[in-house]
């Protein structure tokens, strides 16, 4: 089933609340309104190489950060290597540079199926190429002595390297991992830690304090990431969020599309910016592809709709019992985690089962006009 929107509502009491994303899960949130809810060839390894070059260009437009933890089984598999092999068929041009962070577990052989850890993480300044298996891309620097991947404090290190090293006018950061939603992302498998919510939310503080400015574009290539209760606790450190409310495939972002499109176009604004992930994304898959672009500054908004939707359905019981009766349905999306539903396609069930003339028909209808309208920049729901 299409969802209309690609957003998650983790916790309507949470937000309700101006709780943080960890403080409640969505079955004790809908308690609270009455009923509780039912429940490829080996990767190559990049060798040390002359840094790129430290001088920067006045009008670079943007600077494209991906941060990628493949300490786990995307390591393993090729996927981290896969994509950066992809942002190598685009490379960096003089107004547009693409870093990376990355470190990975892989294959010292690809019959021996013995695991070869990198020795730290390293940064690559990304080249143009014609070696679709092979990572050329110059190293910045030498190799960190950090292997924790799922250390808040390591990327706030990269972005704020990478920011003095190659300043631009718009800075997009990429996480690329696994994703848990409300339990985190960027899982070191070796380390055995990730960042929780509230601490992505601290990194991100921490570098719009560096830039002395909004992230222009933060995403997250990563899955189950874009839910309310997420993205609420980035909505003061970024101008755009991107992210999927659902699974993301292996293969992820499609990113030398999303760099075509930026190095063609290297002036555009963050929610152009958002709009092209978002649609690059759903053009590269057939099914159980969603992605959305939405304003961390209608993220206020938002809470504030879901705060006048709750006061309107407890206060009316007929309206609380179609509330959480339609949470109980089954099969209204695909999402991994049984505790998400789409919040349009949920408010909309509600509204079904109510007469017209109920209060909460009309906040309902008024939030779902709200979250298209003002929050919406972009989505994709295949």
């Amino acid at each position: 089933m299409k969802k209309a929107l690609a957003i998650t509502i983790l916790s309507l009491a949470a937000l309700a609340a101006g709780l943080s994303a960890q403080d409640l899960t969505l079955e004790s949130a809908m308690s609270s309104l009455g009923k509780a809810a039912t429940p490829a060839a080996s990767a190559p390894v990049v060798t040390e190489t002359a840094a790129a070059p430290a001088s920067a260009s006045a009008e670079r437009e943007w600077l494209f950060l991906v941060f990628i933890n493949g300490v786990n089984d995307l390591g393993i598999m090729g996927y981290a290597d896969n994509d950066i092999n992809e942002m190598e068929q685009v490379g960096s041009t003089p107004k547009m540079a693409v870093v990376v962070e990355y470190s990975k577990l892989g294959m010292d052989d690809p019959f021996s199926g013995n695991l070869q850890m990198q020795r730290g993480s390293r940064t690559l300044y990304i080249t143009k190429d014609a070696e679709p298996a092979k990572i050329t891309s110059p190293q910045v620097g030498k190799p960190t002595n950090t292997t924790d991947m799922g250390s808040a404090a390591h990327l706030v290190r990269f972005v704020t390297r990478a920011v003095a090293r190659f300043p631009a006018k718009k800075v997009a950061v990429v996480v690329w991992n696994h994703g848990a939603g409300q339990n985190g992302i960027s899982f070191d498998d070796v380390s055995g830690k990730h960042m929780e919510v509230d601490e992505l939310g601290g990194a991100l503080a921490e570098i719009k304090g560096v830039l002395g400015h909004n992230i222009n574009l933060f995403a997250t290539d990563a899955c189950l990431m874009q839910m309310a209760a997420v993205a609420y606790e980035l909505r003061n450190s970024a101008d755009v969020v991107v992210g999927s409310e659902e699974v993301i495939p292996g293969n992820g972002y499609p990113y030398t599309p999303i760099l075509t499109g930026l190095a063609a176009k290297p002036g555009m604004a963050a929610d152009e910016l958002g709009r092209l992930i978002v649609t690059a994304y759903g053009g590269s898959y057939r099914f159980d592809a969603t992605l959305s672009a939405v304003r961390a500054s209608a993220l206020n908004g938002l809470r504030d709709g879901i705060n006048s939707w709750v006061t309107a359905i407890k206060a009316d019981p007929a309206s609380m019992a179609a509330a959480a009766n339609a949470q109980l349905v089954e099969n209204t999306s695909h999402f991994s985690d049984r505790e998400s539903r789409d919040l349009v396609d949920y408010l909309q069930r509600v509204n079904a089962a109510l007469p017209e003339g109920k209060r909460a028909k009309e906040v309902g209808a008024a939030l779902i006009d709200f979250v298209k309208k003002r929050l919406m920049i972009h989505h994709v729901a295949l």
